[in-house]
């Protein structure tokens, strides 16, 4: 399991890493010149403030388990950049390494100039949430969600 592999050792090996890190499959990926990539250090909020083009589809890990836990102002705060950037029908996707996120129930934002709490402009999709969950390949997440933005 690659995925377990790098948390414990910080690296991979030629037999176990990503198919796209194996050297053919790079080379492949390298000689199509791969353009619709881009890779930007920044926080989710800072990258989200940068732009202005609608953004349809979020994938958030973790991290909001330990933003939950030590900058709640933070999370607040990027979930309000998702929101400004959010494009119609947008899904958005995250992982925890809790069982649950009861904290996204505290999260407030603002939408059309009044705060209103997450879950209210949120519609969750639980059972392709669970049945996804159980073919995820990492094993380390506790919970996994899929949620529709209100429109």
């Amino acid at each position: 399991n690659y995925f377990w592999r790098v948390y414990i050792t910080g690296s991979y090996t030629p037999a176990c890493c990503p198919e796209y890190l194996k050297e053919d499959n790079f080379q492949q990926l390298k000689s199509t010149g791969v353009s619709n990539v881009s890779v930007h250090t920044d926080s989710v909020q800072g990258f989200l403030e940068k732009g202005d083009e609608p953004i349809s589809r979020f994938v958030l890990l973790d991290h909001m388990d330990w933003l939950s836990e030590h900058l709640f102002p933070l999370l607040e705060l990027e979930w309000q950049a998702i929101l400004d950037r959010a494009a119609p029908n947008t899904r958005i996707l995250w992982r925890s390494g809790g069982l649950r996120t009861d904290f996204i129930d505290r999260v407030q934002v603002a939408r059309d100039g009044k705060p209103v709490r997450l879950p209210e402009l949120l519609s969750y999709r639980t059972e392709q949430s669970a049945a996804l969950h159980e073919l995820d390949r990492v094993h380390t997440y506790g919970s996994f969600y899929i949620a529709d933005l209100a429109s």
